[in-house]
């Protein structure tokens, strides 16, 4: 560039410059190697603001729990009004809108489930496959079309079993919702070989197109729609299904079925199963205290389990007892003799089963032998003896009989002495 090419503006924006250097090394030394930008250069960029937290998870959030707050107050008013209920048409109703407000709390949780929330349970429990898709079939809307197939005699851990529900749940929803009114849904449990149990819901509906299958097996595996792929909001169902399977690993896929349908398939790790619990019997391990004359110790008090050494044993006083063992104490000597109790109210306990012997024990008391008797006919009673005066059956009638003798009397005699 040649010095006449130099505009006025340009030259004085460099003597500009010159003079803002030269006064700033007299002030300080140290800026000696500060440069000065030249007019016109373009202002930095502003720096980005800093990144706020997304307030709309939260509000979201606090929704949910309030629509669930809601629900279950609702569900308490609505059971105390059903038990009241004696309208069999009334009834029906109510049991109707208990069940539209099962639906409201279970889109509740999904709205925690989709914003990353756990649904944290208040009693959470193992549950059976067979509860598990009860309780799953409870809070669909169409529930009566659905059929329980083949089960597998297991359950579920706690801390997923109210999850696995959810997850069939939103995938019975969505096979009685896309298939004919008249059909029914089938859900079965199979076991694997490798211990794990895959449950299967098949329905007869016009399945899914064969495009989108891919897509929707993709998001239930855990990767995010494509955008512009399918559009989310559809698919509300099965996106809380993908974030369930994949907290608990769980493998979903859909296919469609030669017939026409569809066929949803969970996979449930054995991790996540278990034995049906049995109820103990708190009355199993009771300690049985020998049978002694003096007082009986105090449970509570008493150690349990017992000590591995040997228990001392007490025999059982003689009965009835015997001239050599000299005079009975007063509160053990009999008040009356026994007599015949053939035609006794009571029939005996060892006719019940036609034993004449009930077992003993060596101590020479009688034994208790756990035996059914629904299936044994009673022994027939030994005919009554003509001597012995009227049978069982007739004392209630011969018995009213006498007291109405009895009133009949008191009632001649008082009348014949007013008379007198």
């Amino acid at each position: 560039m040649r010095s006449t090419d130099i505009t006025p503006a340009a030259s004085a924006g460099r003597r500009r410059a010159t003079w803002r250097q030269r006064a700033a090394r007299w002030l300080d030394p140290t800026v000696a190697q500060w440069t000065v930008d030249p007019p016109g250069t373009p202002a930095p960029p502003p720096p980005p603001p800093e990144e706020r937290p997304d307030p709309w998870p939260a509000i979201c959030e606090q929704f949910a729990m309030r629509i669930m707050a809601s629900a279950y107050q609702m569900g308490s008013h609505l059971e105390a009004v059903e038990s009241d209920e004696q309208d069999p048409e009334r009834l029906e109703r109510l049991y109707r809108i208990d069940h539209a407000n099962t639906r409201i709390r279970r889109h509740a949780e999904n709205l925690q489930v989709l914003l990353g929330r756990r649904v944290e349970d208040a009693d959470p429990q193992t549950v059976t496959l067979v509860d598990v898709v009860r309780a799953a079939t409870s809070a669909v809307e169409h529930y009566p079309r659905i059929r329980v197939g083949n089960m597998v005699n297991l359950a579920v851990v706690e801390f997923a079993a109210d999850d696995v529900i959810r997850v069939l749940t939103e995938l019975l929803d969505n096979a009685t919702r896309f298939s004919p009114p008249t059909s029914p849904v089938i859900v079965s449990a199979f076991i694997t070989e490798d211990g794990s149990v895959l449950l299967r819901i098949e329905d007869a509906g016009v399945g899914l197109h064969p495009d989108h299958l891919p897509q929707l097996n993709a998001l239930l595996g855990g990767t995010p729609l494509a955008p512009g792929a399918l559009d989310p909001a559809t698919h509300l169902g099965l996106a809380v299904v993908a974030h369930l399977a994949v907290a608990h690993r769980l493998r979903v896929t859909l296919t469609n079925r030669p017939s026409g349908g569809t066929t949803a398939t969970v996979l449930v790790p054995g991790a996540l199963l278990c034995e049906i619990p049995t109820t103990p019997d708190p009355t199993a391990d009771e300690p049985a205290w020998p049978s002694s004359p003096g007082p009986r110790p105090d449970p509570a008090a008493a150690p349990w389990p017992p000590s591995p050494g040997p228990r001392p044993t007490v025999a059982p006083p003689a009965w009835p007892p015997s001239a050599a063992t000299g005079p009975t104490e007063p509160r053990s000597t009999p008040m009356a003799a026994a007599r015949d109790s053939t035609n006794s109210p009571t029939v005996p306990l060892a006719t019940i089963s036609g034993a004449a012997t009930a077992p003993q024990s060596a101590t020479g008391l009688p034994r208790r032998v756990p035996e059914s008797v629904r299936d044994q006919a009673p022994a027939p009673r030994p005919p009554a003896d003509p001597d012995a005066g009227s049978p069982p059956e007739a004392w209630p009638d011969e018995t009213a009989a006498f007291e109405a003798g009895v009133s009949d009397a008191r009632t001649t005699t008082d009348h014949e002495g007013r008379q007198r």
